[in-house]
């Protein structure tokens, strides 16, 4: 039997925008929710031979430690600072992470009674990532909010979190490719009551 129900749900923002808690409190407020993780997904095919094998091929061993484990601290040094390093990661992973996010959703829609599932990518909007989503929602704060975050929370210097930020497109350039926007700037209680209207507005019956 395959669920006919099932809203399907693009969420994106920025970095430090609360994305990642956007998804926490939907999970919360309807615990029936599948989620895909994009994050979570690239971890994963870090594991893979035919990744780690690509990623020697275009960086060198000296990605690598000693112990076989890649540093990611250079992976991503090399990705904000190089277009074409940046360009060869989003080539490889981003077909990967797309054909595992339509594998769940493939699963849910045929096994699952779920209301709602969710895909949480950071690049939804930079790289089209369409998988038959209805409607996608953007996680928003204001550029402000997103450098004292990143400062607080990961202890970045000003130049790393320009450089972050500026590799990143502009939340005011992903307003007109959302559907939905919620604005985060406020506490968690704040973040949780505007996903909660907008479940409701879904008909979902919190």
């Amino acid at each position: 039997m395959t669920n006919s129900q099932l809203t399907i749900l693009g969420l994106s923002g920025g970095i430090a925008t609360g994305k990642s808690t956007c998804a926490k409190v939907l999970l919360d407020l309807l615990p029936e929710t599948v989620l895909f993780d994009a994050d979570a997904c690239v971890r994963d095919l870090y594991q893979r031979d035919t990744v780690l094998r690509a990623l020697a091929a275009h960086f060198g061993d000296g990605l690598f430690s000693d112990g076989g484990e890649i540093n990611k601290g250079l992976l991503r040094e090399r990705a904000f600072s190089n277009p074409a390093d940046k360009q060869f990661l989003e080539d490889l992973f981003h077909p990967l992470v797309r054909q595992e996010c339509l594998a769940l959703l493939a699963q849910t829609v045929k096994n699952s009674q779920s209301r709602l599932f969710v895909a949480d990518v950071p690049l939804l909007f930079e790289n089209g990532f369409d998988f038959g989503q209805s409607t996608n929602l953007l996680v928003a704060t204001s550029r402000n909010t997103q450098v004292n975050r990143l400062r607080q929370r990961n202890n970045w210097d000003a130049n790393t979190v320009q450089s972050v930020l500026s590799s990143q497109m502009p939340i005011e350039s992903k307003f007109a490719l959302a559907d939905v926007v919620i604005w985060n700037e406020g506490p968690v209680k704040t973040l949780r009551s505007q996903c909660r209207r907008y479940l409701n507005s879904l008909n979902l019956n919190l």
